[in-house]
């Protein structure tokens, strides 16, 4: 029989008061997200890694507005934000936000190529802090050295033909909170890391490389349990209906077959050589001797970072990214490189942990020995041989080449026609891509008296019209106004008057 005195509520019994559901929602709420960060006993947060982060980024402002230069598909975010009705239509859910804040970017300090540029310079520099943020100091400055000086973040975040370059900063902040929070089991944490990583796909459809690598890695026994628990496998299913959600709104991805150089390749992109390739025309000997000291820096690294379990979560995502990349990216796997990228920086610091001096002086001589290539090429360089398309291998893209006044050349061709046309009515028109960033000049800075002329479209009576071609092409007929070439003498445009 139950004793009436001890089933009863007692007065002098200590009551647990109620708390209000909101409070409760709260504290969970930032309990979950301080796992996320590193604890207080190991800090990443430093002095020295807000100037390396600071540096990254000023080294991204000389000539960022022409170096590379713009050419077709730069601009097309920005033309959507100046609501222009020719602007390409935006793709992806990626594309419109990138639109929106370009738009917002632009009511602030003026339209131009250059804002568009620094936008994603600035997302990729915060990205990367975030990254940092999430492992400890010896290791956060060489993650971001490697983010920052890689050959391909170094220029592809100087440019907005893709935002692909915030890709990057995602697929490195995104696993990483993701690693964190499953060692530290936390909801919270797992939630808002599976977000992040799937959130990348908005601006690359390679960026679901990172996510499907951090779910096979979950599935691992040393970290399966967590799959076990209502709050895992449901942070993983969200991420990967927003992956989804993302892939479908984003361009299809194809496979391809692989060919027998597929494995090179993807290393090539690892060490950055197949940018430099790309924006360049670096011989098959550099790109191969690239590939051979990538090789020797992961053969001498792999036992080092196989005894860590950043490493070992860095060695998955890296090994998923040099399998699928030849797969998926096929002729673009030069701006899916990020997807190398991302893990690589990981490995590296993962490397850090056991041999800090090794792994700085391996991943920053390597990056910063081909970023060098890459900026003497564009500010002293020729090429012998310029390719028509981005994705041609037999040399440098001849739309991304620097004229030797280092300006773009859309801004050399419009002072030129001004100066020729000396006040009377113009109209300048091409049929190369690559000058449709001349659209966007115009239109964010107008010229009086100066006008597009779109396609075969008649000029009006009275006009003079100019035509910009490639500095190969001969126009019969018609007076060359002008001609730039690079440094080392390569032709590049010429500018045409009609006769």
């Amino acid at each position: 029989m139950l004793d009436p005195v001890a089933t009863s509520t007692s007065v002098d019994a200590p009551v647990r008061p109620r708390r209000a559901w909101r409070f409760v929602l709260l504290q969970r709420l930032t309990s979950g997200l301080a796992d996320v960060v590193p604890p207080p006993d190991v800090p990443s947060w430093s002095p020295a890694l807000v100037i390396l982060v600071a540096a990254g980024f000023a080294l991204r402002l000389p000539w960022i507005a022409s170096i590379p230069n713009p050419w077709g598909p730069e601009t097309a975010a920005a033309l959507r934000a100046l609501h222009d009705p020719h602007a390409p239509a935006a793709l992806s859910l990626g594309d419109r936000a990138f639109t929106a804040f370009l738009g917002a970017l632009f009511a602030v300090v003026g339209p131009g190529i250059a804002a568009a540029r620094l936008a994603v310079t600035s997302l990729l520099a915060l990205g990367t802090l975030g990254a940092a943020l999430l492992v400890r100091r010896r290791l956060a400055i060489v993650l971001a050295t490697v983010l920052l000086l890689h050959p391909w973040s170094f220029v592809w975040s100087r440019t907005a033909a893709s935002p692909a370059a915030v890709s990057l900063a995602l697929a490195a902040l995104g696993p990483l909170a993701w690693f964190r929070a499953v060692r530290t089991r936390n909801a919270v944490g797992m939630a808002v890391a599976a977000q992040i990583t799937a959130l990348a796909v908005h601006f690359s459809p390679f960026a679901v490389v990172p996510f499907i690598a951090c779910a096979a890695w979950t599935a691992l026994p040393a970290q399966r349990v967590v799959l076990y628990r209502r709050e895992g496998w449901a942070a993983l299913l969200a991420g990967a209906a927003h992956a989804g959600l993302a892939l479908h709104f984003s361009p299809g991805l194809q496979l391809h077959a692989p060919r027998g150089a597929a494995l090179a390749s993807a290393f090539g992109a690892l060490s950055g050589v197949t940018t430099l390739r790309s924006f360049t025309g670096a011989s098959a000997f550099v790109e191969a001797l690239a590939v051979a000291a990538t090789v020797l820096l992961v053969a001498l690294s792999v036992r080092r970072v196989a005894s860590d379990a950043l490493g070992r979560f860095a060695a998955l995502q890296l090994g998923a990214a040099l399998l699928l990349l030849p797969l998926m990216a096929g002729g673009e796997r030069d701006v899916a490189g990020f997807v190398v990228v991302a893990p690589w920086a990981m490995w590296c610091a993962a490397w850090a942990n056991t041999r800090p001096a090794r792994a700085m002086l391996g991943a920053l001589l390597l990056s910063l020995a081909l970023t060098a290539w890459m900026a003497s090429h564009f500010l002293q360089g020729s090429a012998t041989e310029l390719a028509l398309t981005p994705d041609d291998p037999a040399g440098a893209f001849w739309g991304w080449q620097v004229p030797r006044e280092r300006r773009a050349i859309v801004e050399l061709a419009r002072g030129a026609a001004l100066a020729d046309a000396r006040g009377a009515p113009a109209v300048l028109g091409w049929r190369d891509e690559v000058f449709e960033p001349m659209r966007f000049e115009l239109l964010a800075a107008p010229a009086p008296g100066l006008s597009l002329l779109d396609g075969d479209a008649s000029p009006p009576a009275g006009t003079r019209v100019y035509r910009l071609t490639d500095g190969r092409r001969v126009l019969m007929g018609w007076r060359r106004v002008q001609h730039w070439t690079m440094t080392g003498g390569t032709p590049l445009a010429a500018l045409w008057a009609a006769e």
